[in-house]
């Protein structure tokens, strides 16, 4: 017969109640902690100031008031137009009165751009031509203007009297709409015409610029050559002017002399004052 014989409990064991206990410490712990969170986020919430809704009173107050000023405007209106009516401005009141400018600053244009330089012009009153070739041909005072490699066209302008002491050489074309155009004959290149400023010489057997006569002009006879006054491009358009020169002093006319510069070129019309005006011009800046 077999006997069961109890086994003998280790000194080492540890007994269920006190892992019951511990569940009861850790368990009533737990509700500790969880309190302590509440208790810091209740202080955190307590710190942030709360933010009252303050702002849609002001607005209404604001609004308010502005149609509270509104209407009394409105209700003075009629009581300060009819004291103007009764006492109107006198003519020195209305102006004193102050206006303002209407120009939205193009008052301050004239400081920041550069003032408009404006030319008196004339028109040459002398015209003759003579050939490189033909030394000896006359021609004779004319208003024909025919240039070539070999022939070359003398013009006397008129100074304006009253300027700077700068002047240019000017060149307009004949409106490309106009009938005039096919007054103009041009061939080659033409985008640089001399101009030679003429100077009377004992060599030349002029005392004096003025004395050439243009009836009886040839190449033969024809005065120095002393500067050359710029180049004029006839293909331009609006127009062509020459650099600024220094104006003749103590001279009533300036002689010149247009010549081609190019080997292909040819210019030929009649410089006449008929409207529309195209043609050679002597400029004079005004002061």
């Amino acid at each position: 017969m077999l006997f069961f014989k109890p086994k003998s409990i280790p000194p080492d064991y540890t007994a269920v109640a006190q892992y019951k206990d511990d569940f009861e410490d850790r368990s009533s712990s737990e509700p500790q902690d969880s309190i302590q969170l509440l208790e810091k986020e209740n202080n955190n919430s307590s710190q942030t100031p709360p933010n009252p809704s303050k702002l849609p009173l002001v607005v209404i107050y604001f609004s308010l008031a502005l149609a509270l000023l509104s209407a009394v405007n409105i209700a003075l209106l009629p009581a300060t137009l009819s004291q103007y009516l009764a006492y109107p401005l006198t003519d020195a009141e209305i102006k004193a009165l102050p206006y303002g400018d209407e120009r939205i600053g193009l008052d301050r244009v004239a400081q920041i751009t550069r003032p408009l330089q404006v030319y008196d012009k004339t028109w040459p009153d002398r015209i003759a031509r003579v050939s490189r070739k033909l030394k000896y041909a006359v021609w004779g005072q004319g208003v024909q203007i025919y240039i070539t490699v070999e022939d070359s066209t003398v013009m006397r302008f008129p100074i304006p009297s009253h300027g700077t002491d700068m002047c240019a050489l000017f060149w307009k074309p004949p409106p490309e709409s106009s009938a005039r155009i096919k007054d103009l004959t041009t061939k080659g290149e033409i985008t640089e015409i001399e101009v030679w400023k003429l100077i009377a010489t004992s060599a030349s057997g002029y005392s004096d610029i003025d004395d050439i006569n243009y009836d009886t002009l040839s190449y033969s006879t024809l005065p120095v050559r002393g500067e050359l006054l710029g180049v004029l491009d006839l293909t331009a358009r609006p127009n062509s002017t020459t650099v600024e020169f220094a104006c003749p002093r103590e001279a009533e006319n300036l002689v010149v002399e247009m010549r081609c510069q190019r080997v292909a070129c040819h210019v030929d019309f009649l410089q006449v004052e008929m409207v529309p005006r195209f043609g050679f011009e002597l400029l004079r800046r005004q002061k």
